[in-house]
């Protein structure tokens, strides 16, 4: 299961919301019933101590315990281990994972997970996981509410960025010296022919759309934006052609 296969959901609360955390217990639960293969479930907190609270009020103290000894509990036809930022769950392949109160770091580990069939998070603050909610265009379980989706509006940038995709090692991300100035090289030209690019939406297209690790993509971010702010970089130029902007005009279908 790549990551894009994924479904992605977050309930519209914040703070310490026992109903919130029920429903999302109930959440998988309702999928182990339905879908046999969606039975390895993984819980993901920060750090042990958010198993304190909340989610042993909902689930018991028993439960929050095991989970504390790192051992899975049962959650109707379910099984649930834990996660948290230091800590991988065992053994576990594929399955749907429930974020309480994530932060970023956690979000990113679980974005760069693969096997990872469904995600909900419970947010304790809902500007901390609003840009996972975008990357995803995530929906929010019980009602209206969504993510935008991402999208990179140019069509130029667009085929800039699937050229960045195409050109650098995926699994190293920009880490490289040279996939590195590849990267400064194409938003130079891009930003040296007037061509608009927004640096988060490319991020969450990297992420949700082409698969790249969430700290690969927040370096890219992280040169776009300097190119846009005109940040002096050191690098060597020449790894892409003489005619890309008419490439990537061509592909595009832009004159």
């Amino acid at each position: 299961m790549s990551q894009n296969d994924r479904t992605s959901w977050f309930i519209d609360s914040e703070g310490p919301n026992e109903e919130a955390v029920e429903l999302a217990f109930a959440w998988v639960q309702q999928l182990g019933e339905q879908h046999e293969e969606k039975r390895d479930a993984v819980l993901a907190v920060n750090t042990k101590k958010q198993l304190d609270g909340v989610v042993s009020t909902v689930i018991g103290d028993q439960a929050a315990k095991a989970l504390n000894k790192k051992k899975p509990v049962g959650v109707g036809e379910a099984e649930i281990q834990l996660m948290t930022k230091r800590i991988d769950p065992s053994g576990w392949q594929s399955g749907p994972v429930l974020a309480i109160y994530p932060d970023k770091d956690l979000l990113d580990k679980i974005d760069g997970m693969y096997g990872v069939t469904d995600v909900l998070v419970v947010p304790w603050s809902k500007d901390t996981v609003q840009f996972w909610i975008d990357t995803w265009g995530a929906s929010a379980l019980q009602s209206d509410a969504s993510g935008d989706a991402p999208e990179i509006d140019n069509p130029v940038a667009k085929e800039a960025v699937d050229t960045l995709d195409a050109l650098v090692n995926t699994s190293t991300g920009i880490t490289h010296s040279s996939d590195r100035a590849t990267c400064i090289e194409i938003f130079k030209t891009l930003h040296s022919n007037g061509i608009s690019f927004d640096p988060e939406a490319i991020r969450a297209w990297l992420v949700a759309e082409k698969g790249w690790d969430p700290d690969y993509a927040d370096d890219v971010k992280e040169v776009a934006e300097g190119v846009q702010t005109g940040k002096r970089f050191q690098y060597d130029s020449g790894r892409l052609s003489n005619d890309i902007m008419n490439q990537w005009k061509d592909a595009a279908n832009v004159n």
